[in-house]
């Protein structure tokens, strides 16, 4: 069933904040949920009585003052970060420089020839900048990890059914019983050996959907160096770029 969404608008500025409700057939207890995009969200049952919306509100109040501060300052940090000049990808072997032209037209991006990548319009706007850029990777990501996801196929022979970029915050992939393969386009950032070792654990998740002793055994079959990347890809922050981080 599809989620039934119910937008109310508050009358008080700072309290209570604007929100939306969603009542959800499955929800079997009331879930507050804050994100930049949509705000704060209620998920609800179905046949919730939405008179008791106040009294919860007031009782969480504490938490989504709390979140909505630390969403604002995320927002002030982004719009104070200084955006990329460059951006490398050493999964891929690429280096992509960035160009940044003042312009009264829609935002837009622009690739050139020569790995040149030109962002064109209100360039003052670093939150839609950053946007654009990671639209970017996520559309390069498409292409390339995709080719390289085949090359290791082929290489091992493991057979996936699709492959699905996404922006997961803790993971760096997964795999379906269905043998679809879903990567995180940071990925793009990692050195070769590291991106070629996850896409070697997600390829042998098509075989065994655990991390069986069976499981580590076909991993190390293909990547006989697999303890040492498995250490190395938990320690890589140094290098995914700080504009990105955190998105």
């Amino acid at each position: 069933m599809k989620n039934n969404i119910l937008k109310i608008q508050s009358d008080i500025i700072s309290w209570p904040p604007n929100y939306a409700i969603k009542k959800h057939a499955s929800a079997r207890q009331i879930k507050l949920k804050i994100s930049s995009r949509k705000g704060l969200e209620l998920i609800v049952p179905t046949r919730f009585n939405l008179k008791y919306i106040p009294k919860i509100l007031l009782e969480n109040r504490k938490w989504i003052e709390k979140q909505f501060s630390q969403l604002q300052q995320k927002r002030s940090i982004q719009e104070n970060q200084t955006l990329p000049n460059k951006i490398v990808l050493s999964a891929i072997n690429q280096s992509w420089d960035i160009h940044y032209i003042e312009s009264s037209a829609k935002m837009k991006i622009i690739t050139r020839p020569h790995q040149e990548i030109v962002l064109l319009g209100k360039i003052k706007n670093k939150i839609l900048c950053k946007k654009l850029l990671i639209a970017w990777l996520k559309h390069h990501a498409k292409i390339h990890l995709a080719e390289k996801l085949k090359s290791v196929s082929d290489m091992t022979k493991l057979s996936y059914s699709k492959i699905t970029i996404r922006d997961q915050k803790t993971r760096w992939g997964s795999c379906t019983k269905n043998k679809s393969i879903n990567l995180n386009f940071k990925i793009l950032f990692l050195p070769s050996h590291l991106a070629t070792h996850i896409l070697i654990h997600e390829l042998c998740h098509t075989v065994h959907l655990n991390h069986s002793e069976k499981f580590w055994q076909l991993v190390l079959k293909f990547d006989p160096d697999c303890q040492q990347h498995r250490h190395a890809v938990r320690r890589v922050d140094e290098f995914i770029p700080e504009w990105i981080r955190d998105c």
